[in-house]
């Protein structure tokens, strides 16, 4: 188990009372894993939401046809990012898979477990909700800035 001190770090769980963060805290587990570690592939059912650690999760994206495998690598995400949000966003589907490209540290959380949170605490899981909009928000305009640049 973590603490929920730790929690605060991650912006995903700002300005949560302690009592909620200790909540949380009892559904994390900690995943210590070497580097090159799937977490998840894309196009795979969602069942888990990460928090960095320590380390760096690659982001990926099969550019090939229907059974014709091309992966890309997209960017790579650091301490104190979260991949998995597919977790918690319906249809749970991963939209793309990651790995790690060194050893890492992560925080793994169940998403149904997560859901289960959510609706017992709606205020917390519109927060929560709110924060992962952003992190998807923030990287949309990334991909579109590095698409951007290439056409230039």
């Amino acid at each position: 188990m973590i603490s929920h001190e730790t929690l605060k770090f991650f912006p995903l769980f700002a300005h949560q009372d302690a009592s909620m963060l200790t909540r949380i805290a009892n559904l994390a587990e900690v995943k210590e894993v070497d580097a090159g570690y799937q977490l998840f592939f894309e196009g795979e059912v969602a069942k888990s939401l990460y928090l960095i650690m320590d380390g760096s999760v690659v982001l990926t994206m099969n550019m090939g046809e229907k059974g014709d495998q091309k992966i890309e690598e997209l960017e790579p995400i650091g301490k104190g990012e979260v991949v998995g949000w597919s977790s918690i966003v319906k249809p749970h589907i991963y939209k793309l898979g990651a790995y790690t490209s060194q050893k890492s540290r992560l925080i793994a959380f169940d998403g149904e477990k997560l859901g289960i949170l959510f609706d017992e605490n709606p205020s917390f899981g519109y927060f929560f909700i709110q924060k992962i909009a952003e992190v998807i928000g923030d990287r949309l305009i990334s991909k579109c800035v590095q698409l951007m640049s290439m056409v230039e």
